[in-house]
């Protein structure tokens, strides 16, 4: 009766590291050990392999969308007059940062035009004078000078 064949102990190249940081594959083929690394993040002939691409592709993805968020949070609190520093960090740091960020820009209000000057431009004084000018010419009622001039003057 034959005795069973015991294989001898793997030696200690089975259990270093490759350059990749990969532990090998030992087998042992009823003769001698052979060792193989099976690819993981390196393939065989020691270029990344799919999932380490993958792994690159996914951080350059991530990197790609902290800057969109970033420049959409800088260009929304600069367009409704917003500190666009207060945005940038809002937008990094809070969960819900860039939505908070919109919502409040978008409920910002500006500051009112400066009281001497009117929508168009005009400043009240010249507003005045364009109003008696055409009271005198008849083409404005005195109550209608007086109502239109108390407008104008609640502007301030």
């Amino acid at each position: 009766m034959a005795l069973p064949r015991v294989e001898p102990p793997a030696p200690d190249w089975c259990f270093e590291m490759n350059d990749h940081g990969e532990m090998p594959t030992c087998t042992w083929t009823g003769t001698q050990w052979h060792r193989s690394y099976d690819g993981g993040m390196v393939g065989d002939d020691g270029a990344p392999g799919w999932f380490g691409g993958m792994f690159v592709l996914m951080a350059v993805v991530a990197v790609a969308m902290f800057a969109w968020r970033i420049s959409l949070a800088r260009r929304v609190a600069e367009s409704t007059g917003l500190d666009p520093d207060q945005a940038t960090e809002l937008a990094i740091l809070g969960d819900n940062g860039l939505e908070a960020g919109y919502l409040a820009g978008h409920l910002h209000q500006r500051p009112a035009a400066e009281p001497s000057s009117a929508p168009g431009g005009r400043s009240v004084e010249v507003r005045l004078r364009e109003l008696e000018q055409l009271r005198d010419q008849g083409l404005v009622t005195p109550e209608e000078h007086a109502a239109r001039r108390r407008a104008i003057l609640d502007t301030l």
